[in-house]
């Protein structure tokens, strides 16, 4: 058999192939776009996605479809986008539960948060607040860290279940504060907060969107803000290193993300499409009603944050032994 026909042919497919992906990007996109929302409809993050599928819209001239797959703390669909085919066709937001919590609480994760998927852009972060409910009598943080270090396991605070962002946080503040509290886990911030403001739960920490109505209603108290500084929303609740906790401090923070794989100029494409639509006035107006604000961070920027927060709460997880398996 001459073989130089068929190596020749398979030569000429290769260089067409060479030639193909670019022109593939340059064309890019040419049909409608799908954008997974791993949470349910209705919430901030939810509203996040469908702001961020409008301006996509507009900027790639193709409409961008949400489609809501939650489950497992965002896994489910982040999970999703990465088994799809990395065309650039399927984008998703994920959350930090997903990308950074999910892979250190079990030894079988949904994905691989570096191998599977491709980092576009940041999207969006929310500080977390700490409150409680009417029954603590304690004027500020630092009163009740010190009835709460006279009095281990005495207040309870609530979480959105084992393993979430709010577990992982208390977890964090009685290991920086030296107090032992009742871990009581819901499904899900609503029901947290109906058990918190009817005194069932004496206290949680949780995205400033839902907490807010509490605390400007007066059924809760904010006693301090998990973040570097004060929430523009809450202006009068000091931050984390004002009450003397600066290690006590997480965003809940949002990214797009695709497949791993990605054609790089299809990628680029995505991101300087997101760095516009942030840039927006109306966006921004829009994430601020979500008690939101804007992370345009690039590609390099959010793949080396969820690098870092991997290793800052990798030993606050095992110090506190929580785990989903």
């Amino acid at each position: 058999m001459n073989r130089r026909p068929v190596l020749k042919s398979l030569a000429a497919w290769a260089a067409l192939g060479a030639f193909a992906l670019p022109a593939r990007a340059a064309t890019f996109p040419d049909r409608p776009l799908r954008l997974v929302v791993p949470f349910p409809p209705g919430g901030p993050a939810d509203n996040y996605g469908r702001i961020v599928a409008a301006g996509l819209s507009a900027e790639l001239q193709q409409s961008v479809v949400v489609d809501n797959r939650p489950g497992v703390s965002g896994a489910l669909g982040v999970q999703s986008v990465a088994r799809a085919p990395a065309d650039g066709y399927t984008v998703g937001l994920a959350g930090t539960g997903a990308t950074v919590f999910l892979p250190l609480l079990t030894a079988k994760p949904l994905f691989d948060t570096f191998a599977d998927l491709t980092f576009i852009s940041g999207v969006a972060t929310a500080p977390n607040v700490f409150v409680v409910g009417p029954g603590v009598k304690a004027p500020d943080i630092q009163s009740f860290i010190a009835e709460a270090r006279q009095r281990p396991g005495g207040f309870s605070i609530a979480s959105t279940g084992v393993g979430s962002s709010p577990h992982i946080l208390a977890a964090l503040f009685q290991q920086k504060s030296g107090t032992q509290l009742l871990h009581v886990p819901y499904k899900g911030a609503a029901p947290a907060l109906q058990e918190l403001i009817g005194g069932q739960v004496d206290a949680f920490i949780g995205e400033v969107a839902g907490v807010i109505p509490f605390v400007q209603s007066g059924k809760a108290r904010a006693l301090f803000c998990a973040a570097d500084a004060r929430a523009k929303w809450l202006p009068q609740v000091p931050s984390a290193p004002e009450v003397g906790l600066p290690e006590v401090v997480l965003t809940g923070d949002y990214g797009l993300v695709a497949p791993a794989g990605l054609d790089a100029a299809v990628a680029q494409r995505l991101s300087a499409a997101m760095a516009r639509v942030l840039a927006q006035p109306e966006v921004q107006r829009k994430f601020d009603q979500q008690f939101g604000t804007p992370d345009a961070s690039d590609s390099a920027r959010y793949t080396a944050k969820l690098r870092s927060e991997t290793q800052r709460w990798r030993p606050v997880i095992q110090a506190a032994n929580i785990t989903l398996d």
